[in-house]
């Protein structure tokens, strides 16, 4: 109003003055006096539009020259009110540039101080759970282990008590037959069924004195054996058939091994050692004499009893083409039992 109403000048002029004069009457006054013959004095004012030159947080009042800083003071402090500022960040001095610089390197070497402190809390909390899981895995494989010497000890049981049964039903049948024969001068009665011939047991042919037939005809004639007509071959399917017929505890399969292990012995092996199997051993007397076929096998294939009957001899015009179809029969049985 002084410019206008006490120094005449006019509206235009009297804005000019002020924009340019610092905002004064007196700096007015002395811009107008300066500019008053210009040519564009009375053109209407240009207003430029104000250019932001900074970015101001109004939480807390603080100006920041990027949106970077911007950031970063919203992620430490929460703060999210912001606004576009036409005030300039005021450069900082050698010694303010030194202090935030050491006050950034307080701040990295906290968090790296805080994220290496969590690892090591980490790496506990693993440690524990590999500690823990390898602790887990060891009972369970104890665990397992413990079932499964229960099941194999279970199972032994009941093939010993399976076993046992058979051998006091054979028992009792050998004891049966002995009787029945010692009643029939040494013969015993046929039993025909539908399917033929069907003793009700694998048996052994004993007479009246309890010795088996075979046996005590060696002790009377050592040197006089029985001749059969049928062929070699069919006898010793016959004794395989016979011995495989042993199922209880797995007698029969241990009989066949053994026998395996004497034929392959001489029909693959020229040794003397091999040529005579001592009845009187625990080996022959447990596994092979008690079953029936066993002993006529080894007679079919060329051994002879000796005089004293206390062992099998090697005959030597014995056939090796026959020892070796038996030792492949005594395989192919063994396989299948």
């Amino acid at each position: 109003d002084q410019l206008t109403s006490s120094m005449g000048f006019s509206l235009l002029r009297a804005q000019k003055g002020l924009l340019n004069g610092g905002g004064t009457a007196e700096g007015a006054v002395e811009w107008l006096l300066a500019h008053q013959d210009d040519a564009d004095i009375d053109d209407p004012v240009k207003f430029v539009p104000a250019v932001a030159r900074s970015y101001k947080c109004n939480e807390c009042g603080k100006i920041f020259s990027s949106l970077a800083n911007l950031e970063l003071h919203a992620s430490k402090t929460g703060h999210s009110d912001f606004e576009e500022s036409t005030e300039a960040v005021k450069p900082l001095s050698p010694e303010e540039k030194a202090a935030k610089v050491a006050e950034i390197k307080t701040l990295l070497a906290a968090k790296r101080a805080e994220r290496e402190e969590m690892e090591k809390v980490d790496n506990v909390a693993r440690e524990k759970q590999r500690r823990f899981m390898g602790k887990e895995m060891a009972k369970t494989r104890e665990e397992m282990e413990i079932e499964k010497r229960k099941r194999d000890a279970l199972m032994r049981k009941r093939e010993k008590e399976a076993a046992r049964k058979e051998r006091e039903r054979i028992r009792a049948e050998l004891a049966k037959d002995k009787a029945e024969r010692a009643a029939n001068k040494g013969k015993l009665g046929s039993r025909l069924g539908v399917d033929g011939y069907n003793p009700s047991a694998i048996q052994y042919s004993v007479g009246p004195d309890g010795k088996p037939l075979q046996e005590a005809a060696d002790e009377k004639s050592p040197k006089v054996q029985k001749v059969d007509n049928r062929s070699t071959g069919v006898k010793v399917d016959e004794c395989i058939k016979k011995i495989s017929a042993y199922r209880a505890g797995g007698d029969g399969g241990k009989c066949l091994k053994i026998l395996l292990a004497y034929v392959k012995n001489v029909a693959e092996k020229d040794e003397e050692k091999f040529k005579t199997i001592n009845m009187q051993n625990k080996v022959y007397i447990g596994k092979v004499k008690p079953f029936l076929g066993a002993k006529a096998l080894l007679l079919a294939v060329g051994f002879s009893p000796t005089d004293g009957n206390d062992a099998l001899i090697l005959s030597p015009d014995a056939s090796k083409d026959v020892l070796s179809e038996t030792k492949a029969k005594l395989e192919a049985a063994l396989a299948a039992y």
